[in-house]
């Protein structure tokens, strides 16, 4: 049995805040010299404003946050989110990053699936206050979790919803994935349209649909 856990961060290129990054650039990865004064000299000095309705706001100071579609937004914030990799680990689960997108999954023989939630609770949680020490936040409603197995197996483990914190997450039947809807069974379907589309035949992937 695997347990998968999507954690979903809130605005997580806008929340990156500028002296944490530097800091972390220079203690864990090193950058120093003129290295680091040209990340300072990227991060600092920028400004914002909204213009609505032909109105303008006040210009002001941006003291967090990273350009998401710039080369360097995306590079920027997988080194400032790098500590989350070491401690999934030590909490015994793996962990997969891809930018903002985290997920945390476990494996575990059915009979033992009870201690399996607990163990990822633990861990989501450490997550969680990693992220407010850090100025990210993580969507607890968005949270997903999802028991990944065989038909038999889905049957024998623990009907127990997750407690996170406190707040209880039921696992899902089905979650999305990167734009892909993934069910129990390990079904694979592609997320489109209002409500998705239907997942295909268990173990399959489906092709995209043809453009309209």
């Amino acid at each position: 049995m695997t347990l998968l856990g999507l954690l979903d961060l809130s605005a997580a290129f806008d929340t990156v805040d500028h002296q944490i990054l530097v800091e972390r650039l220079r203690r864990t990865f090193g950058v120093d010299g003129s290295s680091l004064d040209w990340a300072i000299s990227y991060l600092t000095g920028r400004t914002q404003f909204v213009r609505f309705n032909g109105q303008t706001s006040g210009v002001t100071s941006v003291s967090c946050g990273v350009p998401q579609g710039s080369v360097l937004g995306p590079s920027l914030f997988v080194l400032y989110a790098a500590d989350l990799i070491p401690l999934t680990e030590d909490c015994g689960v793996s962990v997969h990053a891809y930018a903002d997108d985290l997920q945390v999954d476990g494996h575990a023989h059915a009979t033992q699936s009870a201690q399996l939630l607990t163990q990822t609770a633990d861990c989501i949680a450490r997550v969680e206050v990693w992220m407010v020490r850090n100025r990210l936040c993580s969507t607890r409603r968005r949270l997903s979790v999802i028991w990944l197995g065989s038909a038999r197996r889905l049957r024998q483990c623990t009907p127990d919803a997750m407690i996170v914190s406190g707040a209880s997450i039921k696992p899902s039947q089905a979650v999305r994935d990167l734009g892909v809807i993934v069910d129990g069974d390990i079904s694979v379907g592609i997320a489109g349209g209002v409500g998705g589309v239907e997942p295909p035949p268990p173990n399959q992937f489906s092709k995209p649909p043809p453009p309209a």
